[in-house]
């Protein structure tokens, strides 16, 4: 049976999570935060908004790299490298795909480019990330080291390159190296 300490209205859940009791409000009715309705008022359990932050607090810390290249196989090893490693990994096809990811807000820590693509190239879309995110941590991919891409792709603020293959090692070290190690 649940005591009456146990259970938290929305001024007390505000109070206990150290949010401001409107965001509370709008968390519950967007789903995003547990909750029931008693009466016209929210409830809260202490129990499961202690699980609901520590998930929010885990998700802070997880990284998220942004992997793009056009060769598939290329794509789904760095992904499951880095998601055994406990990164969140987003990837892209080409240039264009990986800047969507940036202008649309999506939240990305690092980005692992192909220099090399058809369409938009690496160095076009390293631009266009970076006209967005300044500071983001890049690390170039290419099989083909060209001096002239590569030229134009250290224009727009330091990388990391990587020459394909890439071992496992190679890529774990390179986004560490911006991120740091993950626990």
């Amino acid at each position: 049976m649940l005591e009456e300490s146990d259970v938290l209205d929305s001024r007390e859940a505000a109070r206990y999570l150290k949010l401001n009791q409107q965001t509370i409000r709008r968390l519950v009715r967007e789903n995003q935060i547990p909750g029931f309705k008693v009466g016209g008022s929210w409830r809260f359990k202490k129990s499961v908004l202690d699980r609901w932050a520590e998930s929010q607090q885990q998700a802070a810390q997880t990284r998220r790299v942004l992997v793009v290249d056009d060769e598939e196989p290329v794509r789904e090893y760095v992904r499951r490298v880095l998601e055994r490693e406990g990164y969140e990994v987003l990837s892209a096809d080409d240039g264009e795909g990986a800047v969507n990811y940036v202008e649309n807000g999506e939240p990305i820590d690092c980005v692992m480019l192909d220099l090399r693509m058809p369409g938009m190239g690496g160095p076009e879309a390293l631009e266009r990330i970076r006209n967005y995110k300044r500071d983001i941590p890049v690390v170039l991919l290419t099989g083909y080291p060209e001096i002239a891409l590569m030229h134009r792709a250290m224009q727009s603020g330091p990388i990391t390159l990587l020459a394909k293959p890439v071992s496992r090692a190679q890529i774990l070290e390179a986004v560490e190296n911006f991120l740091g190690r993950k626990k």
